[in-house]
């Protein structure tokens, strides 16, 4: 489904954009180096979101939650 996060086998996350019979595009989250055309994907069948807590106040943090402000 179109939004839903997919991982690859090369453990990046990416979610899905378009969804043709033949093909799917996705916006990777992060770099992309080890993934070539024909790598295997898999549904996770998450949604992108981002947790909600007192943790995360003050916090810079990256698309996929994590905590880059050292």
């Amino acid at each position: 489904m179109a939004s839903k996060l997919v991982k690859f086998e090369e453990g990046k996350i990416s979610i899905a954009l378009n969804l043709e019979s033949n093909n799917v595009g996705v916006v990777l989250m992060g770099d992309g180096l080890l993934i070539q055309e024909g790598s295997s994907v898999k549904a996770t069948g998450r949604i992108a979101q981002i947790p909600v807590s007192e943790a995360y106040l003050d916090r810079v943090i990256n698309a996929l939650a994590k905590p880059i402000d050292g």
